[in-house]
């Protein structure tokens, strides 16, 4: 009996004792939670808001920017980035560094600096990682106590430089800064996380059955609702514009010029196919490039666009039954003094020329005589008819609108050099719009760089689709039938025969100009040279303009602008015609 009792006795000091314990350990987790949180509080839940956003978040994906064949020009891509908190991690500096160089892409010795500063709390380690390394990242994560990573999305350009003008870029804060990226900033980046409504939409999102293509598998892998940005399709096509580019460059460098633009459009509908501009830069390295490369010189360079003007005068006067094609003029055999006592000259001497012949030969005297029968009010009439003086309404930012100040001051020496292009200033684009009116029969059409936007990027739909927009007419059909005929002499007998593309007719005209300079006036040996026309003459597919801003030692635009208008206008041609059928394009550029 004894011995059972003194059994229990010992069965139960042995329960007294294990309470102990437990209650100790209890209180030492206790002692620890405590110690954890006033010491690591701050930093763990700062850690956690970074690796494990609120679950009523939404996240936003800014919309993609694609050619009017829906090739990618703008995305944005997941990558991933990891950090640190040294005065955290579990093993030693030199150890952690070398499991994370391999991954990370970073030197031992670089790490270990990195990891060795106790003092911080947080140091990135490496940003923007490739997605592919997510699988390594959070393994080698999950080893090292004090080592994380997030997912943080970045715009990415696939094709570089490709059109940087027009796409345009992005702030730090994923607003747009330029071109489309800041024109349609609100339909590719959708309202805040604050937003009600896109909260509620979100939550009637299923991620995992929405249909994502080969480029966008890396994104997203979250648990949060995921808001697309709409895409916005671009009139552009991607191989026209690398054509354009890449001809544009060539004959930049060649000509060793201080800048350019080359415009491809469709007349009919103002469509954008290609709008090109020498220097570029690569828009992954918008930081690493000068300002001056930055800018879109197809609507921001003002120049004086010198003999392509004269179709203004010529359809001034055609249009308004003052002369005819056959009218002619005496062009004073080169030199025409003024009453001021200013000479005009041409750059050969020319007896009596037709209208005709004074657009083909591009004589600066006849057409200055000619524009006298015109007047002062009706050649500002028409200056304006054409669009002069005031901005495209191109959907881009940044468009500058050329100056009418010849026309404002119309003294002796403005009402002679006016109408052959000098005393005035405007954009290539403005040009290009101008010579699109004869080609259009004699209506304005307002240029139009963006074709449609798709509702959500993934999803088949549209929430808006842009469709030609005329303005206003300028000339009757006649005239504008009068003056293609006149434009396609250019290249068949006068200044334009190197703008020839075989196989069709070109209707266009050269133009080349002294360069003004501030306080100086016009400089010798510095010129802007240009060629703008359309093609099929009796029925235009395209239209361009090839502007060229101090090509070395002034060359008139026939050597440099003419053939490489002739090496776009043909390649392009050849293009459609291979990868459209031609014939239903005409058609439907017709009836549009």
């Amino acid at each position: 009996m004894e011995n059972k009792t003194s059994t229990w006795n010992c069965l139960g000091n042995r329960a007294w004792l294990a309470a102990i314990l437990i209650q100790l350990c209890l209180f030492s987790l206790l002692i620890r939670v405590v110690y954890i949180e006033s010491v690591y509080g701050d930093q763990l839940r700062e850690r956690a808001s970074i690796a494990q956003p609120e679950k009523d978040e939404v996240e936003i994906k800014r919309g993609k920017i694609v050619d009017r064949n829906g090739e990618i020009l703008a995305i944005n891509r997941n990558l991933i980035s990891v950090w640190a908190d040294p005065s955290f991690l579990k093993i030693s500096p030199h150890k952690a560094a070398r499991q994370l160089a391999p991954i990370v892409g970073k030197s031992e010795l670089t790490l270990i600096e990195q990891l060795s500063e106790k003092n911080k709390k947080f140091v990135w380690l490496q940003r923007n990682i490739p997605y592919s390394q997510l699988k390594s990242i959070r393994s080698m994560t999950q080893k090292i106590q004090g080592v994380n990573f997030q997912l943080n999305s970045k715009r990415v350009y696939p094709n570089g430089r490709l059109a940087c003008h027009v796409v345009g870029i992005t702030s730090f804060d994923g607003h747009g800064i330029d071109g489309i990226e800041r024109q349609y900033d609100s339909y590719l980046l959708p309202a805040s996380q604050s937003d009600t409504h896109i909260k509620d939409r979100a939550e009637s999102i299923d991620n995992s059955d929405v249909g994502i293509s080969p480029i966008d598998l890396d994104y997203p892998l979250s648990s949060k609702p995921l808001i697309q940005g709409h895409t916005v399709e671009l009139t552009i096509d991607r191989y026209l514009q690398h054509l354009t580019e890449q001809v544009l460059a060539d004959g930049c460098q060649k000509w060793k010029a201080k800048s350019g633009t080359a415009i491809i459009m469709k007349p009919k509908t103002g469509e954008i196919l290609a709008m090109a501009n020498y220097p570029s830069y690569d828009l992954n390295q918008y930081a690493d490039s000068p300002e001056a490369y930055k800018r879109n010189i197809a609507m921001w360079m003002q120049y004086e666009p010198g003999s392509v003007f004269k179709i203004v005068t010529a359809c001034g006067v055609i249009n308004e039954k003052i002369a005819s094609a056959e009218t002619t003029e005496y062009c004073e055999m080169g030199a025409y003094q003024l009453p001021n006592g200013h000479v005009i000259k041409d750059v050969r001497p020319n007896g009596w020329l037709s209208l005709s012949e004074i657009i083909q030969k591009s004589s600066n005297i006849g057409i200055t005589k000619t524009a006298e029968k015109l007047g002062h009010d009706s050649i500002s009439s028409y200056v304006e008819a054409f669009g002069f003086g005031r901005k495209t309404g191109i959907d881009l930012p940044f468009e500058r609108k050329g100056s009418l100040r010849g026309l404002r001051v119309w003294d002796e020496y403005a009402k002679a050099t006016v109408p052959f292009g000098q005393g005035i200033s405007v954009t290539p684009l403005q040009m290009l719009n101008s010579i699109n009116t004869i080609a259009t029969k004699g209506v304005l059409i307002k240029p139009n760089i963006v074709g449609g936007i798709l509702t959500d990027g993934f999803v088949v739909g549209e929430v808006k689709r842009f469709h030609p927009c005329p303005i206003r007419r300028v000339m009757s059909p006649e005239t504008a039938s009068k003056l293609t005929k006149i434009l396609v002499k250019v290249t068949e007998q006068g200044s334009g025969k190197n703008a020839q593309v075989d196989g069709y007719q070109v209707a266009g005209k050269t133009g080349t100009s002294q360069k003004a300079v501030a306080n100086q006036g016009y400089v010798k040996g510095k010129v802007v040279v240009s060629f703008a026309g359309f093609l099929p003459a009796d029925d235009p597919l395209i239209s361009v303009i090839v502007v060229i801003d101090e090509p070395l030692g002034a060359p008139l635009s026939t050597e440099v602008a003419a053939p490489m208008f002739q090496e776009i206008a043909g390649q392009s041609m050849n293009y459609m015609s291979q990868k459209y059928n031609l014939t239903k394009e005409v058609e439907l550029a017709v009836h549009r």
